[in-house]
């Protein structure tokens, strides 16, 4: 079975034709997709959504989904292969290998700033909405363990707590040399750009936690095979492993905070024998020239 799993798309459709385009229709009926969240923004339309969903949906057996903090809690896809996984459970079953999957949609209100209202944010310090929250993922998971699954696969929007969840915003000195870059490369270096890169004092960040500590906890009771994530670009394509858990951080699919080295998606390999993970990226175009590559993916 081959399991691609993505986050974060923001509305923009043509990195979703890409990654389809490169998907192809060959593999579809061994092929689950699994979107963790932010499929959409504020602005864009339901028929926006739904034509994402569709697209993917072409190139795949099942299609997984949950909404992100930017999606709306309520939204539902009229598309036959593709489900919900919002505080719901399913088992894949292709013949050769079972998965049993659960999810969790949102995001804690701790990573979201304040002065941005978003759709879908719980309150996890709240007594009734943490507890809550952590009685539907046993539920959900005692549910999918009498499917009796080769692995089980959670599904979340938000990271657990302290697991590819630093938010460190980029320095000063980060953005000047990567305007420096930029000019060089056109021909068009300016003096107070270089000079403006150059070391001389430390620019003191502040990383910070913005995963869930009731998902950190469930986890490490519960144990499944596989957490994959996204809501945290700066962590995005980051992997972990901790005790018999593998962590997925999938943000990589939005080209933010770097254009360079987003348009990831994830590819899980999945046999009874063993799960093979890599990331593979959306970018099409060969054989473009490097001054224009530079202009368009940094």
């Amino acid at each position: 079975m081959d399991l691609i799993a993505i986050s974060d798309i923001y509305a923009d459709i043509d990195r979703v034709k890409g990654i389809v385009s490169m998907l192809g229709q060959s593999e579809r009926e061994n092929r689950t997709i699994v979107i963790a969240g932010d499929i959409s923004i504020k602005t864009a339309s339901e028929h926006h959504t739904q034509e994402i969903l569709s697209l993917l949906s072409k190139v795949c057996n099942h299609l997984f989904y949950l909404p992100g903090d930017s999606d709306s809690k309520d939204f539902a896809a009229n598309i036959s292969n593709a489900k919900n996984l919002d505080r719901r459970n399913y088992i894949v079953d292709d013949g050769e290998v079972k998965i049993g999957l659960l999810g969790l949609g949102g995001a804690p209100t701790h990573s979201a700033r304040s002065d941005e209202p978003l759709p879908y944010l719980w309150d996890e310090n709240i007594p009734v909405v943490g507890e809550g929250l952590s009685t539907e993922l046993k539920i959900n998971i005692e549910k999918v363990v009498q499917g009796h699954p080769d692995y089980i696969i959670l599904v979340t929007h938000s990271p657990p707590y302290g697991i590819a969840d630093r938010s460190k915003p980029i320095t000063l000195r980060e953005m000047a040399v990567l305007e420096d870059l930029v000019e060089e490369l056109k021909g068009e270096a300016k003096p107070e750009l270089a000079e403006a890169a150059a070391p001389k004092k430390k620019v003191m960040t502040s990383p910070r936690h913005l995963g869930s500590r009731i998902l950190r906890e469930f986890v490490r009771f519960y144990k499944p095979d596989v957490h994959i994530f996204g809501h945290v670009h700066k962590e995005g394509g980051k992997t972990e492993t901790q005790e018999a858990t593998k962590f997925f951080n999938v943000s990589h699919l939005s080209p933010l905070p770097y254009r360079l080295t987003g348009r990831k998606f994830l590819q899980l390999k999945i046999t009874k024998e063993k799960i093979t993970a890599s990331f593979d990226h959306v970018i099409t175009e060969r054989n473009i020239p490097f001054h224009e590559f530079i202009e368009k993916y940094l």
